[in-house]
């Protein structure tokens, strides 16, 4: 019986550290769907001329970027009938911290669309590629701290029960 209830806390403190890191990497895995959607979104904007309602309701329609942004957006576009910079600023609130804020200064731009909007997205990439690439490190980092001391709490507490 005890190396059951021993076994079953390790198996828990597995599990949280598991959830734990899900948890805490949903920033960076919206921020990647959200980097590639915004190449597609300068393509389509610059090259293909595609209006944005039209983008929203045929080609972002897909993944996290979707989940998170496109379509809360297009939903705020279609029922509040608001200009596009507020529901995109409406939008782009909601996302996980700090993206919000990385996402922001593009709606002011969306409705002139052209060669300004295809800058302000690539320079909004590069800021999110360099949010991500030290998220994923501090994450890593953070995500072995919290095993290393979930399991030595685990371990402490299975030897106090024994």
């Amino acid at each position: 019986m005890k190396a059951l209830g021993a076994l079953l806390l390790l198996g828990g403190t597995g599990m949280w550290c598991l959830m734990r890191r899900r948890e805490g990497m949903l920033p960076v895995r919206v921020g990647r769907a959200l980097l590639a959607d915004l190449a597609v979104l300068a393509y389509q904007i610059r090259v293909r001329r595609t209006p944005l309602p039209e983008l929203l309701e045929d080609v972002l329609t897909e993944g996290l970027g979707a989940a998170f942004l496109w379509k809360p957006l297009a939903q705020r576009l279609q029922e509040e009938g608001a200009a596009l910079p507020r529901c995109w600023r409406e939008s782009v609130q909601a996302l996980p911290a700090p993206l919000g804020k990385l996402l922001a200064p593009l709606g002011p731009l969306l409705p002139e669309g052209g060669g300004t909007l295809a800058e302000a997205v690539e320079e909004t990439r590069e800021e999110l590629t360099g949010f991500l690439r030290e998220e994923t490190a501090r994450q890593a980092s953070q995500g072995r701290i919290t095993a290393a001391l979930s399991l030595a709490g685990a371990s402490l507490a299975i030897l106090v029960l024994l």
